[in-house]
Parts: C-alpha cells; structure tokens; sequence
C-alpha cells in the first residue's frame, strides 16, 4: 500500500467504529455464536503465552481484559474514542488513550513486555511502518502478537471499495529483529459458516445445539491448515536473556 491507500483505508476504517453507537454496533457484531467461538480460539491461543505487562494498540470494547491469567496490566489505545470511553469506564485500572496507530504508538520504548493488535491491522494496512513501532514497545525477550490475512481482498464498507490484507506481510518480518515463535491459522470452517446465510441462521437458531460448540471448535481445528483466512503470529523480540 502507498500513503494514499493507507489514508483511505484508515478512515474508512475509523467509519466503523465511531458514532453514538459504536460500541452497541460492535458487541452485536461479535454477539453471535460463531463469533464467539472465534473470540474463544483467540483466548485459547494466546493465553498460555502472554505473560506480564500488555499493551493492546486497537483494544476495541476490552473484550480480552481479564481473559489472560498470565497479564498482569492491561493498557491500550484505540482510533475510537467511544471504544476507549467504554473500556475506561468498565476497567479503570487499565491505562487507555485515544490514538492513530499509523501516526505511531504513544508510549516510551521497551516499556512493555507484550503488545498486540488484532483484528484492525488488515483494514489498517500500514505494516512497514505499524510493525516496527509495535515492536520498538516490547521490551527485548518479550512477544509482539498480531494478525493478517492469507491474501489481498476486496471489499466494500459502507459503499466504498476497500483492500484488506494488501501489505507484503513476508518482507516486513524479514525487516524486525525479533523470530517468529508461532504462527496459528485461523478462519476456516467457521467464517465460511457465517458466508452462507442458510449455514449461519441454522447454527445460530433454536436448532444449531444439534450442532455442540465443540463439535464446531473441532471441525475448525481440522480445516484451518487448508482453508484458513487468517492467522495470528506470534514474535519474539531479540535481546532477551
């Protein structure tokens, strides 16, 4: 992406998430069954890994606060005001501020011993830039957590064309001084569960309990090699004893 993808993408991004209703709009969203089966997944995965302080760079409604047993301090930011009013309201020993990620993360280097950013960095973009700043965060030794989509797509939000995932993702970890610890693919089964209307009203209806949720986390495990869309990287920053 060139500036001017990024500047297009950011704001149609920031669209999402601002308005009176915003945060509603967005605890709908991730309402539903299948979303809260992939919110499961997310907590399954990084839970056994991040330990101590966290900076989460797009912390939405809070929704992984209290999540992780091992983090010790949960801070952040976020685009959306009405995002981090929320979340300041509901945990306020949590150290929040409204920012733009593209225009760099506003606190000290090496101050924490995680930082994360998911679900915002495909519709972002930005990673050249994005990626080495998250890192500059982590203290040497500690992790950088973030996820990116399998390939270019486009998509539409609200009306305007919009490339998710268009960063050259491999030439920007070749750049970071830090080694890749793991990265889990996700998005298989259950996001193509919620592309097929019929699929999704089933599952998510008086008779989806047919189907048991571990049935579903099952069926995702055996898929996400093959079908997945997305997947979390897990880095560690190099320097640490």
């Amino acid at each position: 992406m060139n500036d001017n993808d990024i500047s297009a993408s950011r704001a149609k991004y920031a669209q999402l998430h601002q308005g009176a209703d915003a945060v509603a709009r967005y605890e709908r969203k991730l309402g539903n069954r299948i979303d809260v089966l992939r919110d499961e997944i997310e907590v399954q995965t990084l839970a056994p890994l991040l330990k101590g302080t966290l900076f989460d760079c797009t912390v939405g409604i809070g929704r992984l606060i209290g999540r992780m047993p091992g983090v010790t301090r949960y801070d952040g930011m976020d685009l959306s005001s009405e995002f981090v009013e929320h979340v300041r309201q509901k945990y306020p020993a949590s150290h929040l501020q409204t920012g733009d990620l593209t225009a760099g993360i506003p606190v000290e280097t090496a101050s924490y011993d995680n930082v994360m950013c998911l679900r915002s960095l495909s519709g972002i973009g930005g990673l050249p830039k994005i990626l080495p700043d998250m890192l500059r965060v982590v203290r040497p030794g500690g992790l950088m957590v973030f996820d990116y989509g399998r390939k270019p797509t486009l998509t539409v939000v609200k009306g305007q064309k919009m490339i998710l995932d268009g960063d050259d993702l491999a030439a920007v970890l070749k750049q970071l001084d830090a080694s890749v610890v793991t990265r889990v693919r996700l998005d298989a089964a259950l996001t193509r569960a919620k592309i097929y209307l019929r699929v999704f009203r089933f599952l998510t209806g008086p008779r989806g309990g047919m189907v048991s949720d571990q049935m579903l986390l099952k069926i995702e495990r055996l898929t996400a090699p093959l079908f997945w869309q997305r997947e979390i990287i897990v880095l560690r920053k190099h320097g640490g004893h």
